[in-house]
């Protein structure tokens, strides 16, 4: 999969064993210092450029002093001041065609500099031109285009309709308004802007076309994708960072201007490069896949200033803002020059180091600006002391929650397993060494077939001879499972042996999901715990290291229909195995009650210690769901359950989580809740809300809950809303949160800041205080994914 999923977490990654995740590199570019000069240098460098005729009243030359009195403002530098007032007053403060938006663009600066210094001249001349139009009705032929043969009317498709024109005119009529006072202005900016957006915006990607959507929808890229353009929609969101500072706190469109940047931001993000950068065709990198650095300046500049001022969570994007920085700083030369940009086109095209522009340069400028405001050298060292660091263990992969161990640790080596996106099952060791090993970050492949299925990850389970069984097997198709032992060495790779497999289903269903768990007590039995004939839970054990296995044995009967229990297990290693489950799937069961029942000394028991029935038993009478001991009541307002996570207490007593659905067959609104066998009962607490259900046609399918195996009173979450208030998260993003149970109740700590990627089915490691593993990316359904394995040391 692509990398651009890192990039929004809480703090950049790494996959070696440094912890830190800057450079000495990255600390030299997020100096005061170190801007002030870049910006400075760019600016003298593009002016050397012009020579001694500097351009005037054009829409190039407009766009590079838009960021001049910006960057006066910012850094104090009186230089750009004085080379701005001797532009405004080469340009005797004018305009050309003040119908087209491209010739508009000059009095953005006219009009700062008027904010700054005062002085009427400064908007005169816009103010004779501009005002007879905010009243028309029709715009004549020759007006606009020299081509035109008809009256049309006056509307934004007709008079804005490019996106580039979107910087060049909005915001000079916003800047009118504020200056005149006249909310003709306003009234016509408004008219205009939104029906060049319905003109040119894709409500679906959340970009814009660079012309009409019926003309540019039928491009498509070498790559069947739809075309759309880096620096048109950094013409568009940097127009809107250059606007809606101007519109009036009341103005009842303020805050649609607002949504309208941060639905291209979170869209934006998504296709930020490794380099932080973007490309030429934003979403099509790999068409052309040279830097491209016009673009890439406005939305710097314009999601920085989103964070500045507020309109965007800063804790979401200060990564991508910062990597985007640092990703420009690479492509300003020692004199100032800066390459990279696409040179003057209405579509996509390839760059060059030595391309350099001044719309680019003007872009840069404002970047820098804003970082400045943004303080990226303190944010960076901030990062670096956040203990929550993600790192990558593999980057294609997901799992599902009801097949255990997942991720193991044997001998300070992580084992994690997951299913890949070309539907092989596979595995990474990843060590904990600090310097690079065998274990640094190896995938083997397991499955010698193919089903791209997140029901199909392995289990693990450490052998007596030092070597590691893993179990895995196919959602349901095939009627075995399959294993493999590895063969563990402290400096060399892993060794894997031949896959094996053993039938255990004699009916119409297969196998699904494998649990493994040991027995001392019983000799060191393996027990494999297993989904099998007619989708009811079954088991087999084996007595010789996983060498043969027994028959399997029915462990509950719910029929021969469609319905089955869910079960998450967890075992002591020496005597105990306990069973947190449901009577179904709550698709299907209105009243999803939860049950506990343990295994112990050849019987399975009710959580008081009755026998249900032996192991013998079982072989002619399964048990039913209701056989259990009653966790949760699914019948009443709080909605069916569905097991999550099964551990043990300090006090070694079974305790579990699950999910709730008030709302019904919906999944809208959905909790967690965990489950403690106290005094011979158990109690139920719900403790956070988990959101709404991650694809529709699974309406129950949360985004995951893990219990500490180290901390009863610690839990980690994956929602979509904030767990204590239920308040949507930004773009309903599924985020992580560690939750700390306290005298007061249950406290939150959002840990992950992702504008792009979900956030999903966290595991905390048993042996390993503090290591959590999830994965991250699009995840559509449990058989299209496209997500990575990620981990971090400390949470």
């Amino acid at each position: 999969m692509t990398k651009n999923i890192l990039y929004g977490l809480a703090a950049f990654l790494t996959v070696s064993a440094v912890a830190e995740p800057y450079s000495k590199l990255d600390e030299y570019a997020f100096r005061q210092e170190t801007i002030h000069s870049t910006i400075r240098s760019a600016a003298e460098y593009q002016l050397h450029l012009y020579g001694k005729n500097i351009p005037t009243r054009n829409w190039l030359v407009g766009t590079f002093f838009s960021s001049f009195v910006a960057a006066y403002e910012q850094t104090g530098d009186e230089w750009y001041l004085e080379q701005t007032m001797k532009w405004g007053e080469a340009s005797e403060w004018d305009i050309n065609n003040y119908f087209h938006a491209d010739d508009v663009c000059p009095g953005q600066t006219y009009l700062d500099i008027y904010f700054l210094k005062g002085g009427d001249e400064k908007f005169a001349k816009l103010k004779e031109k501009l005002d007879p139009l905010l009243e028309r009705e029709v715009l004549k032929p020759g007006e606009l285009h020299q081509w035109a043969k008809k009256d049309v009317p006056f509307i934004g498709r007709n008079l804005w309709s490019w996106c580039d024109a979107l910087y060049m005119a909005p915001p000079v009529y916003a800047r009118m308004g504020k200056a005149t006072g006249d909310k003709r202005y306003f009234d016509q900016l408004h008219k205009l802007y939104w029906d060049s957006v319905d003109f040119l915006y894709d409500p679906d990607e959340h970009l814009f076309y660079r012309n009409s959507k019926a003309q540019t929808e039928k491009l498509k890229t070498p790559n069947g994708k739809q075309v759309f353009w880096g620096r048109g929609n950094g013409w568009v969101i940097g127009g809107l960072a250059r606007l809606i500072p101007y519109l009036n706190e009341n103005d009842p469109m303020r805050q649609q201007y607002i949504e309208l940047f941060r639905e291209l931001s979170f869209s934006l993000a998504k296709y930020q490069g490794e380099d932080g950068l973007w490309r030429a065709c934003v979403n099509d990198p790999e068409w052309l896949p040279t830097k491209e650095t016009t673009g890439s300046s406005f939305f710097v500049f314009a999601l920085a200033k989103g964070v500045n001022e507020g309109w965007l969570p800063r804790a979401y994007f200060e990564p991508v803002v910062m990597r985007g920085w640092r990703g420009l700083m690479d492509c300003v030369s020692p004199e100032g020059r800066l390459g990279y940009c696409q040179l003057v086109a209405g579509s996509p095209h390839e760059t060059r180091a030595e391309d350099t522009k001044d719309y680019g340069v003007g872009a840069f400028i404002l970047a820098g600006v804003e970082m400045l405001k943004f303080q990226p050298l303190e944010k960076m060292e901030e990062q670096i002391a956040n203990p929550f660091k993600p790192r990558s263990v593999a980057d294609d992969g997901a799992w599902t929650w009801y097949n255990d161990e997942r991720v193991i640790l044997h001998n300070d080596v992580f084992y994690a397993s997951y299913v890949r996106s070309d539907g092989k099952t596979a595995m990474t060791a990843f060590g904990l060494e600090k310097m690079p090993s065998a274990h640094a970050r190896k995938e083997m492949v397991l499955s010698t077939w193919e089903q791209k299925d997140d029901h199909n990850n392995g289990a693990f389970l450490p052998l007596k001879d030092g070597r590691l069984l893993v179990t895995y097997a196919t959602h349901g198709t095939h009627k075995n499972f399959y294993q493999r032992k590895l063969t563990l060495w402290q400096w060399k790779e892993a060794v894997v042996g031949e896959e094996r497999s053993f039938r255990m289903s004699h009916g119409k269903r297969g196998v699904t999901y494998q649990n493994l768990h040991r027995v001392e007590d019983e000799n060191g039995r393996i027990y494999n715990f297993f989904r099998g004939n007619n989708f009811n839970p079954h088991f087999t054990t084996s007595d010789d290291e996983a060498e043969t296995w027994a028959e399997p044995i029915q462990l509950i009967n719910i029929g021969v229909g469609n319905d089955r229990p869910y079960i998450k297990y967890v075992s002591n290693g020496r005597n105990r195995i306990d069973l947190l489950y449901t009577d179904g799937h709550p698709r299907n069961c209105k009243q999803n009650n939860v049950y506990h029942m343990y295994y112990e000394a050849g019987a399975f028991h009710q959580s008081d210690g009755t026998v249900i029935r032996t192991v013998e038993e079982l072989k002619r009478n399964p048990m039913k769901p209701d056989d259990g001991t009653l966790v949760f009541d699914g019948s009443t307002a709080n909605g069916r359950g569905w097991v999550w996570d099964m551990e043990y207490d300090q006090d070694g007593q079974p305790f579990g989580a699950f999910i709730s659905s008030p709302s019904g067959q919906m999944g809208t609104d959905m909790r967690y809740w965990t489950a403690r066998y106290v005094d011979g009962k158990w109690a139920c607490e719900e403790i956070a809300f988990a959101g709404s259900n991650l694809y529709p046609k699974e309406q129950h399918y949360a985004g995951g809950i893990a219990l500490n195996p180290a901390d009863d009173q610690e839990v980690v979450i994956s929602s979509d809303v904030f767990p204590d208030t239920g308040k949507p998260l930004p773009k309903r993003i599924y985020q992580l949160f560690k939750g700390t149970k306290t005298a007061g109740g249950w406290t939150w700590k959002q840990l992950t800041h992702d504008p792009v990627n979900n956030q999903l089915r966290p595991v905390i490691v048993r042996g390993r205080e503090n290591a959590l593993f999830w994965f991250a990316g699009a995840y559509r359904r449990y058989q299209d994914y496209d997500c990575e394995i990620l981990m971090s040391m400390e949470f």
